[in-house]
């Protein structure tokens, strides 16, 4: 039995770069179970593009009333998680499409499990 895997991702102002991941999320090997977003009142377009892929993502998205801040923002989107696993990821993230698969197959009996990161620039 594959686990069901709810992915976090906590926005502000993250227009440029989340086009990209969520397409990203799209294109795993391994659908996740949930994708929720939770937005810290961004004044650009974040929300607009989240919508857009709410019916193809099995996305729920939250708008904060006011700001909390980036770590009080992830600390609640990680509490609306309602599958086995949490796999959090960043607005500026883009994954690998066997991400998910590879470590949903790892983690086994251990409680936590992270995957290496390549850390580019919009100059490479």
């Amino acid at each position: 039995m594959k686990n069901k895997i709810s992915i976090c991702l906590a926005t502000y102002n993250g227009e440029k770069y989340l086009k990209e991941q969520l397409d990203s999320l799209l294109n795993q090997t391994l659908t996740p179970y949930e994708v929720i977003i939770q937005d810290d009142c961004s004044t650009d377009n974040t929300v607009e593009i989240a919508k857009q892929y709410t019916d193809k993502l099995n996305l729920k998205i939250y708008v904060n009333e006011v700001n909390l801040g980036f770590t009080k923002n992830f600390e609640s989107v990680l509490q609306k998680a309602t599958g086995d696993l949490i796999a959090p990821c960043d607005q500026d993230d883009i994954w690998k499409p066997d991400k998910l698969e590879k470590l949903s197959g790892l983690i086994g009996k251990h409680s936590l499990i992270y995957a290496n990161s390549l850390l580019v620039n919009s100059e490479e």
